[in-house]
């Protein structure tokens, strides 16, 4: 796609193209005793689809929303000698309404708003700020985009979503061979006399002519379109 074709593109069409770079991340990252998937390697497919397709996001705080609220964690935990005791911690608890708006950068008056919730705690305020918009920040490119976070297979997983690709395709190939099946031998009973010629026209498309045994939607739709032009068309012309 060249660049006069992405600038006709509108936002809606661009960040289909850019959820197709996204992908699938891998959960690479552990902390907590969880694995997630590093930011980085997020923003980096990310943003490469956005330099690609000209679009920018701009993340935002709605004022007035931001609350700072100090907590008192009370964890009950076992001494040396195995008596408990009480371990008192305090941590910060950030939250803010945030907005990230995705902007079409070739016609600036083409933007999509998403409301979204910023929360994260840590033991200093700032630190909880910014673990909390990294955080959202990750949930909310993933979820938009819809990005599958695997545990580290990704060709396995990515097996799985060409199969299912594959299966719809099958599915539209054979609705479009269904009618182009109709639609040849209808022909073929007004025009007996074509039977070679039309032989020949699908050989294009189609091994030793056999159409019914294409499974690809594009080829399929790409010979009823051609057979109709040229058989049904022109005999309506002549007539």
């Amino acid at each position: 796609m060249n660049n006069t074709e992405i600038k006709d593109l509108n936002l809606v069409q661009k960040l289909s193209k850019i959820r197709k770079i996204a992908g699938v991340v891998t959960k690479d990252k552990k902390g907590y005793n969880y694995t997630y998937a590093d930011i980085v390697q997020i923003s980096a497919k990310i943003t490469a689809g956005m330099e690609k397709y000209h679009v920018s996001l701009i993340p935002s705080i709605v004022p007035g929303t931001s609350i700072i609220t100090q907590c008192t964690i009370v964890n009950t935990k076992m001494d040396k000698q195995g008596k408990p005791y009480d371990k008192t911690e305090t941590e910060m608890l950030f939250q803010a309404d945030a907005i990230f708006k995705w902007v079409n950068d070739d016609n600036t008056d083409d933007i999509i708003e998403v409301p979204w919730t910023i929360t994260g705690s840590q033991s200093d305020p700032s630190q909880a700020f910014g673990s909390g918009l990294t955080y959202c920040t990750r949930y909310f490119l993933t979820n938009y985009f819809q990005s599958a976070q695997v545990d580290g297979d990704v060709d396995a997983y990515r097996k799985k979503q060409k199969e299912a690709e594959q299966s719809e395709d099958l599915e539209v190939a054979e609705s479009i061979v269904g009618e182009l099946d109709k639609v040849v031998k209808q022909y073929l009973i007004d025009n007996p006399d074509k039977k070679d010629d039309v032989k020949k026209f699908i050989a294009k498309y189609a091994p030793k002519s056999n159409y019914l045994s294409i499974k690809d939607p594009t080829i399929a739709g790409a010979l009823l379109n051609g057979f109709s032009e040229k058989y049904l068309k022109s005999e309506k012309e002549s007539k």
